[in-house]
């Protein structure tokens, strides 16, 4: 597949929540961290966007600082976890819940990351790379917290 963005549309499961986001790449990532499995019931399967997110209506979506780096983006009416940023890199960092786009069965899985967090009642069954806590922030240039 060529680097070339695709613009794909999603939306929350009420519908309230409509956007569109370029796509560089047909791949996600799964995140196994404490707060994407709090935040999203599971681990996290994310899309790496580019930052020229467009909504429909933006008045439904909510956005919740979830860490001194990041924040998590909702539906405020049905509650649908959408998407996570980074709020400190100056490039930008967004990354979109692979199954609220309207189009992914092209989808393919890139890497699991925060594996280091993944608890034993679950496994997933592929060769994809797996990265650590540590490997993921150093990735960003992001200092943990209490550090």
């Amino acid at each position: 597949m060529s680097d070339s963005a695709t613009r794909r549309s999603g939306r929350c499961l009420c519908g309230a929540v409509s956007f569109s986001v370029s796509v560089p790449r047909a791949k996600f990532s799964i995140c196994h961290c404490s707060m994407c499995r709090r935040w999203s019931a599971g681990p996290f399967m994310a899309v790496h966007c580019k930052t020229d997110l467009e909504f429909a209506d933006p008045e439904p979506v909510g956005w919740y600082e979830s860490s001194a780096w990041a924040e998590r983006g909702f539906c405020s009416r049905c509650g649908t976890s959408l998407f996570y940023r980074l709020s400190n890199s100056p490039e930008g960092m967004l990354a979109v819940s692979a199954e609220a786009f309207d189009d992914k069965d092209d989808l393919e899985l890139k890497q699991h990351i925060y594996v280091d967090q993944q608890p034993s009642r679950y496994a997933f069954a592929d060769d994809a790379p797996r990265l650590t806590e540590a490997e993921v922030l150093a990735k960003f240039g992001i200092t943990p917290q209490g550090e």
